[in-house]
């Protein structure tokens, strides 16, 4: 668990001032990140302490993409 914060903390640290993990540019890296985050609602760590990343990943998550992939895996209404 301490190894996967320190990988969170340098994460987060990425994303001070950018919109996407590569600046300005939604890629395939950013939609693996949102899915793999999300596991954290279900088996930790807590993300608060991360404000870049849930900033990021509020961003993410409102994509019409995203809600729609979502919506079709039952994960939001």
């Amino acid at each position: 668990m301490d190894k996967l914060q320190s990988r969170l903390q340098w994460l987060d640290g990425q994303l001070a001032n950018k919109q996407y993990l590569m600046g300005d540019t939604f890629t395939v890296a950013d939609g693996y990140l949102f899915t793999v985050t999300n596991w954290a609602t279900r088996v930790g760590p807590d993300l608060s302490g991360y404000t870049n990343l849930l900033t990021y990943r509020a961003r993410v998550g409102q994509r019409p993409a995203v809600v729609t992939a979502m919506r079709a895996e039952g994960l939001i209404k």
